[in-house]
């Protein structure tokens, strides 16, 4: 039996610089990795098994897409049982599919004996979508073009986040479909400054979003918990595509009053740090 991590990414800011002739975007943002994980357990099988079951079909999870890659690369069956004590929450801007997908390619490499370098699975797995170059990686990194190109960047390290979803998903595709590209570019040199000082002023007023505007025009409750975060002395924005809103907080004291106040009202809410021990598979 094989036993991986899989670890929840946050945006800490996100632009979107142009759109391409082929329907992708360009982009650039800072991510970071944090200890809010799905636990995998995968052991060999006569036939592929994702247990639970989630409600979607599975050949489009990406658990079995990341099978299916690894089987036609090798030419043969690799088949096998996963078992997931799932605590990131689904389509929530975290990229916990894609985490699993990530978990999955080098789980089955070491299930199978495969033998793959890593980079020559992060290559497989760019045919999957962008976030799988980052989520194979870890670390603190910009992303930029599709989020397929990295820059290794100062570590951050955060220990006072509070992690809100409001218990629904929001499609990446229908935000994509909506934004509106503008000529306004993020400063993530000023972003960075803030976050190693740990000012939250300056974290509330550099910290951006782009995908923030469309989200919160079809969901208002997101923008409200967004907004009480910044009562509770933290610097908020929402992560990728949403719909989890996230608060960095100065201090545990601030941090544990506003998890007492929103964990209430939201089943998941969570207390989380970032760091660079986190996502490295």
């Amino acid at each position: 039996m094989i036993k991986k991590n899989a670890y929840a990414k946050l945006n800490l800011s996100l632009d979107i610089i142009g759109k391409r002739e082929n329907g992708y975007h360009d982009i650039k943002t800072l991510m970071v990795m944090t200890d809010l994980y799905d636990e995998m357990s995968f052991s060999k099988s006569n036939k592929v098994e994702i247990l639970p079951n989630f409600n979607f079909d599975i050949k489009d999870n990406l658990i079995y897409k990341a099978y299916e890659t690894l089987k036609s690369k090798v030419g043969y069956d690799i088949p096998f049982k996963i078992e997931i004590n799932k605590k990131i929450p689904i389509a929530a801007g975290l990229a916990g599919g894609t985490s699993n997908g990530a978990a999955t390619f080098y789980a089955l490499n070491e299930l199978y004996d495969l033998n793959f370098s890593k980079d020559e699975l992060i290559e497989m797995s760019k045919s999957l979508g962008a976030d799988f170059t980052y989520m194979m990686t870890g670390g603190t990194k910009i992303a930029s073009g599709i989020g397929d190109i990295l820059e290794d960047i100062r570590p951050i390290y955060l220990e006072n986040i509070l992690i809100i979803n409001p218990g629904y998903g929001v499609s990446t595709k229908d935000v994509y479909n909506k934004i509106k590209i503008d000529d306004e570019r993020i400063d993530f040199h000023k972003i960075l400054d803030a976050i190693y000082k740990l000012d939250i002023d300056k974290l509330n007023f550099f910290l951006r979003n782009k995908m923030e505007d469309v989200v919160f025009n079809m969901h208002r409750d997101l923008l409200e918990i967004k907004n009480k975060l910044i009562e509770f002395n933290s610097a908020a924005l929402m992560s990728g595509s949403g719909a989890t809103i996230f608060g960095i907080f100065e201090d545990k004291k601030s941090l544990e009053e506003a998890y007492f106040y929103f964990s209430k009202i939201y089943r998941y809410t969570y207390k989380v740090r970032v760091g660079e021990g986190f996502g490295s598979f």
